[in-house]
């Protein structure tokens, strides 16, 4: 049975956003917080403000994900509460004039027969549907798993917008899980008219599927496979990778029939794709659905959810091998987490990722998740359209399987983007 809970939007915080001015709004926002609003409060808030105002297109928006990382970031990062200043700075530059026109009400029923209905609506790109039929899967604070399922079947499916669809609803999930899932529908509004209502691709679902049926892969099997990726698998899965899309997907597929983990190929694309990108400036919008992908897989063992890992690896292969610096050598780690922030300012990538490879070996990670965070936080989120929000989010839950290359290719990243910090200097900081 679902439940009501009460949900009191912090004065001011929508009306800062509103104003479309992102370091006035950061200012704004700063003082609401240091009059004792609770910083979880704000972000419920700016979201659901986000939220009635968002414009769908590809690529969307990026403030409703920003603000999941923001939440993420703000424990690991000093000044308090930047990364959260930053998400709403972002959410003001993107404000709509016009609000999201929502379903005017909610269909219930048998929870299999709805998401069958939401794929069919979001195929026949009927946004106002779907949302009506999403809302019936949601309950007031709590998470639903199918909900979830088949919201990611319908996004991963979709190639349109460099496969923005999939991360867009993997951060706006996100965003409601921290939230406690009050205002679940609301909050992922957004991103069912993403899915249904811009343009859609699914040429490379369609090849994949029948490449599944071409090789008589049994998804459902798969899906509960458990052995690991060792040694073998990642080297032939490296091989793979240089022949090509095509191939690089026939290697996962054999693999996975001798029974490897799809999670194990998930962490295994990501941390290759994080590993390319150091070198691969314009292959962000790859690594982050790679990560979006690694976060489904881990979701639910829907056997469908695979095919995301498959779609992201074939996406992965378009990406160009590049060299890649070797871990410094850290004899001191104080002063080495000291050349790290020399090495971003200093936009000297190479540096700067060697240094957060060799320190991911030596020191704790939230030594390095302080550093990686700050600079992070310190830049303007509206410059970039939260990439570095996003991408700091990500890379930090992917360094629980590959610490050196999670931070190197962070620190990488932060190295080589051009500083705009007008949030940070207007606030002082």
């Amino acid at each position: 049975m679902s439940r009501t809970v009460q949900v009191v939007e912090v004065p001011g915080v929508e009306e800062a956003i509103g104003s479309r001015d992102p370091v006035g709004c950061a200012a704004r926002i700063s003082e609401i917080l240091g009059a004792g609003a609770d910083p979880k409060e704000v972000v419920r808030t700016a979201a659901l403000a986000a939220a009635r105002h968002f414009a769908p297109r590809l690529p969307p928006p990026h403030a409703l994900p920003a603000l999941a990382a923001s939440l993420d970031l703000a424990a690991k990062s000093g000044p308090r509460h930047l990364p959260v200043l930053q998400a709403c700075a972002l959410a003001a530059s993107e404000w709509g004039a016009e609000p999201l026109e929502g379903a005017r009400h909610s269909v219930s029923g048998d929870e299999i027969h709805l998401g069958r209905s939401f794929l069919l609506a979001v195929q026949g790109r009927h946004a106002l549907e779907a949302d009506a039929v999403f809302s019936g899967l949601l309950r007031e604070g709590e998470e639903r798993r199918l909900a979830g399922d088949v919201l990611f079947d319908a996004c991963a499916r979709d190639a349109a917008g460099q496969g923005h669809k999939l991360t867009f609803a993997v951060g706006s999930w996100r965003l409601a899980r921290a939230l406690g899932w009050t205002r679940g529908p609301a909050l992922l509004r957004p991103a069912v008219h993403v899915a249904a209502g811009t343009p859609q691709d699914i040429a490379e679902y369609g090849a994949m599927l029948r490449e599944v049926g071409r090789s008589r892969f049994d998804l459902e099997l798969a899906g509960r496979n458990a052995a690991p990726v060792e040694a073998v698998a990642r080297n032939s899965f490296a091989a793979a990778l240089a022949a090509g899309p095509d191939r690089v997907v026939a290697d996962l597929i054999s693999g996975l029939k001798r029974g490897r983990s799809p999670a194990g190929y998930a962490d295994l694309v990501a941390a290759t794709a994080a590993e390319r990108f150091i070198g691969n400036p314009p292959a962000v919008e790859t690594v982050l659905r790679a990560m979006a992908a690694r976060f489904v897989v881990g979701f639910s063992r829907t056997p469908s959810h695979i095919l995301a890992v498959l779609l992201a690896a074939r996406d992965l292969a378009r990406v160009p091998d590049a060299d890649v610096p070797s871990p410094a050598r850290i004899s001191d780690p104080e002063a080495a987490l000291t050349e790290l922030e020399i090495a971003i300012e200093g936009s000297d990538p190479w540096r700067a990722a060697g240094l957060a490879m060799g320190l991911a070996d030596v020191v704790e990670a939230r030594d390095v998740e302080r550093v990686l965070s700050r600079q992070a936080s310190l830049e303007d989120a509206h410059a970039d359209a939260g990439h570095r929000l996003l991408y700091a989010a990500g890379a930090f839950d992917l360094a629980a399987v590959a610490p050196a290359t999670a931070y190197g290719s962070m620190a990488a990243m932060l190295a080589r983007t051009r500083r705009s910090r007008t949030v940070a200097g207007a606030l002082g900081l």
